[in-house]
């Protein structure tokens, strides 16, 4: 999970205990976007924006990924983000293929998903096969240095299995600012909404009274999908209008979208 741990500005050092989790023991230290490492030891920030600390955790290694975020400008891939693309087109032989995943608003503007990369797709029969025009929600495995593009996985990496990733059938996508992808990912745990004094997300406001199912990308994209086009179109009207105001103006704002989706259902 993503922890924020404070606004830096270009130049600030960043100490390295306050992004390590205490309990680490060895931990491994991966730089991302935003960052820059000085021998031995120094870790300087090279744009303002809020210092993020995103911990991945194995049975034997603990990786912590600290990189700068803001909410303006285009999504930079960093490694285990989870992102929603679109599939332009699939090369490669049959026993390799992959597909060219469209990143819209990103500084690497296309990834590369092999068609192995999915649960359960260790022999060719059990892959997918992806048509143009696809949206898939993938994680960032790794950065090609020879292409200069994100490499995507479709599985949780802790466990090999889905977990929510892969193809996203029916439903809308729908564009969104990185800083609000990035909250909203925030506040998709419990943990994480204790951490923010009990305060739920839109989403969660939203989950209260509507059943609706929903992806956020890391990259500044949304996939709602529900058993109408009224609530879906509902749901992300409320979550694109509601990224500026308080949290109590939020509430009143979804409250009424809502009352108006069910006036207009009878």
């Amino acid at each position: 999970m993503a922890t924020q741990i404070g606004v830096v500005l270009p130049g600030d050092p960043i100490p390295l205990d306050s992004v390590i989790p205490p309990s680490t023991s060895e931990p491994v230290i991966q730089l991302g976007p935003g960052t820059l490492h000085i021998p031995p030891s120094t870790i300087l920030p090279v744009r303002a924006g809020a210092l993020t600390a995103s911990t991945t955790s194995t049975p034997t290694t603990s990786t912590t990924t600290i990189y700068v975020d803001n909410s303006t400008g285009r999504y930079t891939p960093a490694v285990h983000d989870v992102v929603i693309g679109t599939v332009a087109s699939r090369f490669g032989d049959l026993e390799n293929a992959y597909y060219r995943v469209l990143l819209p608003s990103s500084t690497a503007p296309q990834g590369i998903l092999a068609a192995s990369a999915f649960a359960n797709a260790a022999s060719r029969k059990t892959r997918p096969n992806l048509l143009p025009g696809t949206v898939v929600y993938a994680r960032v495995a790794a950065m090609s240095l020879a292409l200069g593009e994100p490499e995507l996985e479709c599985f949780d990496e802790r466990t090999g299995k889905e977990a929510g990733f892969g193809e996203l059938k029916g439903g809308m996508v729908a564009d969104i600012s990185v800083g609000l992808a990035r909250r909203l990912l925030l506040l998709s745990s419990a943990a994480a909404a204790k951490a923010n004094s009990g305060r739920l997300s839109v989403v969660d406001v939203l989950g209260q009274t509507l059943a609706f199912e929903i992806a956020v990308g890391r990259n500044g994209r949304i996939w709602v999908n529900s058993d109408s086009c009224a609530t879906t179109v509902a749901v992300i009207r409320a979550i694109q209008e509601t990224e500026f105001m308080t949290y109590h103006d939020m509430q009143d704002h979804v409250a009424k979208i809502v009352k108006n989706l069910q006036r207009s259902q009878k």
